[in-house]
């Protein structure tokens, strides 16, 4: 990476060049994280797709992001779905959702946040901020429906009767991954 990394990142991260976007974080860690970290807080879904996904990338190499420094940060995203963070978290489900993802280790502590807030009034949402929790379930898959039927019954609800049509679509697809795959026992 040159001297105008951050550049360099963004291209990287636009083309979905995963070589580069590896390359670039076992160069500096921290920094690239912080930067796709703050990149998810967009209404342009291709920005937030896409960084959302070398996100992943970069979790997924544990060479790279080692297990206290993945649990850091799925800490720092938890902490901002909290109020008190006073943080919007546009692409936080998301983003917590492709850490689970590729690294499912961390479902057991993380799974139960990510589903409270499709379950729990308290940690509920609206529009996009819901939508990507819907996503994020969807994202991590059948380990949702094995984790809870209480988070299944939340999003088959929403699939069926949500009041936004986006919303009502994200929750059928969130439905459809989750079920690929899932004991019969947890349907």
């Amino acid at each position: 990476m040159s001297k105008n990394w951050k550049d360099d990142l963004a291209a990287a991260v636009a083309r979905e060049d995963d070589d580069a976007i590896r390359s670039a974080a076992r160069d500096r860690v921290s920094r690239i994280v912080r930067f796709l970290s703050s990149r998810l807080y967009t209404f342009d879904e291709e920005i937030k797709r896409k960084t959302i996904h070398a996100l992943g990338v970069v979790a997924a190499d544990k060479s790279v992001l080692d297990h206290q420094r993945a649990a850091d940060l799925l800490r720092r995203f938890v902490w901002a779905l909290n109020d008190e963070s006073g943080a919007v978290p546009y692409g936080i489900p998301e983003a917590i959702g492709e850490m689970l993802a590729v690294r499912p280790e961390f479902q057991e502590a993380f799974l139960p946040i990510l589903c409270s807030l499709l379950t729990e009034d308290d940690m509920s949402q609206t529009g996009p901020v819901e939508r990507g929790a819907f996503w994020a379930v969807g994202r991590v898959g059948a380990p949702v429906a094995v984790y809870s039927r209480d988070v299944l019954a939340a999003i088959r609800r929403a699939a069926e009767s949500h009041p936004d049509p986006d919303t009502r679509t994200a929750a059928r697809k969130a439905l459809t991954a989750i079920m690929v795959g899932v004991p019969n026992e947890h349907v």
